[in-house]
């Protein structure tokens, strides 16, 4: 029996080593020898792996989230050929794969042989950084202003706006910010040209909303009423997260014009002007197209941020969140209906006559709600007035517009009179499997005629 045992025994190693040293055999595992990210801006993160095994590197993908909440997107690297191999890939350097400076990435590699072994690296995290220049920091809460110009004033005269217009517009909207905000602060915008996303067109670019947390400023021109702009476009992505039909253009920029204390650029101008001569823009005509030429940039900013002033300071603010809240689930003319019991046509006559002009639909665009077609075109308190009121567009028709922006600009920002367009483009971008859409504030080389 004990035999028969060792003899049976020593027959299952023969085998065991026979199959061991078979072309069959498993490989060992996959080795990560070193891996590595190199920052090269403004053409992204290039991240390389170099890995070992006994059979051909067949397969490695980059797999990479952009935090805090951006979809799980694969990468496909392009490795040397062999059991032995350098594996590279990209992130940031194209429009579809856009990085923000300051955004934190979070990645690993998926690596398989020809044996069919399989390795995921551990997650790990990088953060892709705009290296040209020193910045400094200064931080309040979840909100921190970056800066490489000016003292310690800067980043405070940042912060303190970007609050302000935060806890401002997160009631106005009935949201609340719970992800961290940075703000980027750019001496001019040759220096934010490199950093905007679309940054290889022929846009000059005051601010922008690169990302829902990521907002670039530049000095040159009033640069904290910027601040305000695209600190409330942030605000606004998070209150419309996971909307159906999303938010009308003109809302979205309407909303953020009338963040600012005073209008930018000929904007203000372009108003009274379109008023005086009964050409302003039809609400229906309040789209990209009329925000993205240059014969009505202006007013298209204008026109949007006073209708939204209308709206809330003669219905409400809490009338507005639910108008708001309501274009989850329903269309713009649903959502209006609800609140106000008017539609887009409704609330454009109501605020024609609020500036002095005839409405422009004779159905009156449904039931009058509670507005009255006859109110005067509401002002609202900037931050930090003191309680004095400075209108945001033109009252009825004919004045001039006391939002023009003919001082110079805020902490010293720049002349906001110079004979410049501004204007906001709101492009919707893929950023791999996820999205979002960005803001840019483009300013023309002259002022074309007003409309």
């Amino acid at each position: 029996m004990t035999a028969r045992l060792i003899a049976g025994l020593a027959l299952l190693a023969l085998a065991l080593t026979s199959w061991a040293a078979s072309p069959h055999a498993v490989s060992a595992e996959i080795e990560v020898r070193s891996q590595a990210v190199q920052n090269h801006f403004p053409q992204g993160l290039n991240f390389t792996i170099y890995l070992a095994s006994d059979a051909d590197i067949t397969n490695v993908r980059l797999r990479y989230r952009v935090l805090p909440e951006g979809a799980l997107v694969t990468v496909r690297s392009t490795c040397t050929a062999g059991a032995v191999a350098q594996c590279n890939a990209s992130v940031g350097h194209n429009r579809e794969s856009y990085l923000a400076p300051g955004q934190d990435v979070q990645y690993f590699w998926e690596i398989e042989d020809a044996s069919g072994q399989r390795h995921d690296t551990q997650q790990e995290l990088t953060t892709y950084h705009d290296s040209r220049f020193d910045w400094r920091s200064a931080t309040e809460g979840l909100v921190t202003a970056n800066f490489y110009f000016g003292d310690d004033n800067t980043g405070l005269a940042v912060l303190r706006t970007a609050k302000e217009t935060i806890d401002r517009f997160s009631a106005l909207e009935n949201t609340r910010v719970d992800i961290p905000i940075k703000i980027w602060v750019y001496a001019s915008t040759r220096d934010l040209a490199d950093a905007a996303a679309g940054r290889r067109s022929d846009n000059v670019h005051l601010g922008q909303l690169a990302a829902d947390d990521t907002v670039l400023v530049s000095r040159d021109v009033d640069f904290l009423n910027v601040v305000r702009h695209e600190v409330a476009h942030a605000v606004t992505a998070r209150a419309t997260r996971g909307f159906l039909a999303g938010v009308p253009i003109w809302v979205n920029e309407g909303l953020s014009t009338y963040a600012q204390t005073r209008l930018l650029g000929n904007e203000a101008q372009a108003l009274d002007l379109a008023i005086r001569r009964n050409r302003v823009l039809p609400i229906t005509g309040l789209t990209a197209s009329a925000r993205d030429a240059s014969e009505t940039v202006s007013l298209f900013y204008a026109q949007s941020g006073a209708i939204i002033n209308y709206l809330i300071e003669s219905q409400g603010e809490q009338k507005f969140a639910e108008f708001i809240a309501g274009m989850r689930t329903d269309t713009m003319d649903g959502a209006l209906r609800k609140a106000y019991g008017f539609d887009q046509f409704g609330l454009e006559d109501r605020w024609r006559t609020s500036v002095g002009l005839q409405p422009a639909n004779a159905g009156g665009g449904g039931s009058s709600g509670s507005s009255g077609g006859n109110q005067p075109l509401p002002t609202f308190v900037p931050f930090g007035a003191g309680g004095q009121q400075a209108p945001v567009a033109t009252p009825a028709g004919g004045q001039t517009a006391s939002g023009a922006n003919t001082a110079a600009g805020e902490d010293g920002g720049g002349s906001s009179s110079l004979p410049v367009i501004i204007g906001v483009v709101v492009v919707v971008a893929t950023l791999g499997a996820g999205g979002g859409y960005y803001v840019y504030r483009s300013r023309a080389k002259t002022a074309p005629p007003a409309a």
